[in-house]
């Protein structure tokens, strides 16, 4: 009878889940080892090895896994903050039939993943106690209870149930019909429960010896990830029950369970740095087994995030900088130069234009006064004439020098000092004074600015012109000599010094230090023990 009542309750579920599995045969089976491939971007298919690098703008990162064992768990270091399961449901369902057979409906009550107090074991975790009601449909008079791991296919694990208790609820707290207690039905010894599924020796059973008087535990431990096993009641095995009544079921349940077989996981947008995807196997229970396989994943920093690439950008814009720096300031110099050379020029023209305009009325000028001193009775004439002589000869002497001072040709140092010479040596003899002059021998191409040698010129002009006028001198000496990048110029008279009557200011003493000082220069007076004056101008030429 209870074989009959089995064959009749297995459920068309079971033989489609059977009909799939056979189709998929080998291709679902297990290997020696577990194997990790991976692909970028759901398309390119990566090299497999323990290390790997990817493109840092990767959008998505699939690890295809093949467990060497039924069931593993997989997590991926510096992202997933555990291990991680593919996960889904065992069962513990109740069915209603008709008088006939036929099933009416069923009422499911998943088991998913690991429940709270599981340890390893079944004997060693705490049962969890759960309760539900249904409600008898109209037409049904028969009901089956099923505990199956006919979840998926690929489910694996252990699933363990006891103290199963179904009785009729009464209003008012009244007791009602008890159908199943302590899954055994009350004052009836016959084995009520079998076992079924595409591989029912899965199924183990605790204490379910009639004369026992525990509860009997229905064990499942599905280690086939091609097929599930069932315990379950006979149609006919359970006391009618009332169409349109309410059950109260009660059980408790332990449970670890996981989907095996071949999976694959995606990571969207991986940070930078490197990750390792690890899958470690485990036993069916969920016992770590000690064995990981896992790929170490390399996801290298973008160039503009390098250090490298911004050593490099702020050494090309350095570079850059440098270079557009010395650009705008050769551009300057290049202004510069052209502003000075057209300055050197018009100074040159006008040199010329006062040396053959002006040099040449005032020679004119010259020779007809003395052509008219020379042709005049009249002695009052004859001075007047004489005194343009003279100052024709003053002026063009005066002219000369404006004309050397404008040329730019004269701005070496060399021009200078031959001019300096020239100067004094004519001044000196004008005024019928003995000059000696201690100038250096210049052999080399030394530039100076026409604002040096301007104001050196009229400094040296001022200080002779002093000694000349103001010091009764009857020799003057001047010495010129370089140390370094300095011109020293020392003039000398064996005069009266500087008295009250001439005074700082009546030398113009002044004005010569302002010029040196124009030029980073200084003025320097020594009255001598023996009386006159030593006066020293110092000034760099560059």
């Amino acid at each position: 009878r209870f074989l009959s009542a089995l064959g009749s309750s297995i459920n068309v579920n079971a033989v489609s889940t059977l009909l799939l599995l056979s189709s998929l045969g080998s291709a679902q089976g297990t290997s020696d080892s577990t194997s990790i491939d991976v692909s970028v971007d759901g398309a390119k298919k990566l090299t497999p090895g323990p290390q790997i690098t990817v493109p840092h703008n990767t959008a998505s990162l699939r690890f295809m896994v093949n467990p060497g064992v039924p069931r593993t768990r997989y997590q991926l270091v510096n992202v997933d903050q555990k291990w991680r399961e593919k996960t889904d449901e065992m069962l513990f369902i109740i069915r209603f039939f008709k008088k006939n057979g036929d099933q009416v409906s069923q009422e499911v009550f998943p088991a998913i993943g690991t429940s709270r107090g599981w340890n390893g074991t079944w004997e060693k975790s705490v049962f969890i106690s759960r309760r539900e009601t249904v409600r008898v449909p109209l037409d049904a008079d028969r009901i089956s209870v099923v505990i199956s791991s006919a979840g998926p296919p690929t489910l694996v694990g252990v699933f363990a149930v006891s103290g199963i208790t179904i009785q009729s609820k009464v209003d008012g707290g009244a007791s009602g019909a008890v159908y199943l207690k302590d899954s055994r039905v009350p004052n009836h010894r016959e084995a009520v429960w079998g076992r079924s599924g595409t591989h029912p020796t899965m199924a183990t059973e605790f204490h379910l010896d009639d004369g026992d008087e525990k509860s009997p535990i229905f064990v499942i431990n599905d280690d086939d990830i091609r097929a599930h096993a069932d315990w379950i009641t006979g149609i006919r095995a359970l006391p009618m029950v009332v169409p349109g009544e309410t059950l109260e079921l009660q059980w408790s349940e332990t449970y670890s369970s996981s989907v095996g077989g071949p999976f694959s996981i995606v990571y969207e947008r991986l940070p930078v740095g490197i990750h390792r995807f690890e899958v470690e196997e485990l036993s069916i229970a969920g016992v770590p087994l000690g064995v990981i396989t896992q790929v170490k994943v390399t996801v290298p920093r973008p160039y503009w995030e390098s250090v490298w690439f911004w050593t490099a950008c702020v050494a090309i814009i350095a570079l850059l900088s440098t270079l557009g720096g010395r650009y705008l300031i050769r551009k300057k110099i290049d202004r510069h130069l052209e502003r000075a050379q057209l300055i050197s020029d018009e100074r040159l023209r006008i040199a010329r234009d006062l040396h053959d305009d002006l040099g040449t009325r005032l020679s004119h000028i010259s020779l007809l006064s003395a052509f008219a001193h020379s042709g005049s009775p009249n002695h009052e004439d004859r001075s007047n004439f004489e005194q343009i002589t003279s100052m024709s000869r003053e002026l063009i002497g005066a002219l000369s020098e404006t004309v050397w001072m404008l040329n730019p040709n004269n701005n070496q140092l060399e021009a200078l000092v031959d001019f300096l010479c020239r100067l004094v040596s004519e001044l000196c003899r004008l005024a019928e004074i003995r000059c000696r002059i201690d100038a250096l021998s210049v052999t080399e191409d030394v530039s100076i600015s026409h604002e040096f040698r301007h104001n050196i010129s009229l400094a040296v002009k001022e200080v002779v012109n002093n000694a000349l006028k103001h010091s009764h001198a009857t020799e003057t000496t001047m010495t010129i000599r370089v140390e370094g990048k300095l011109l020293i110029i020392t003039v000398t008279d064996n005069g009266i010094g500087m008295t009250q009557s001439t005074s700082r200011h009546g030398l113009g003493l002044d004005s010569i230090t302002q010029r040196m000082g124009s030029i980073r220069g200084k003025c320097d007076i020594q009255p001598l023990d023996s009386g006159g004056l030593k006066v020293t101008l110092e000034a760099p030429f560059n």
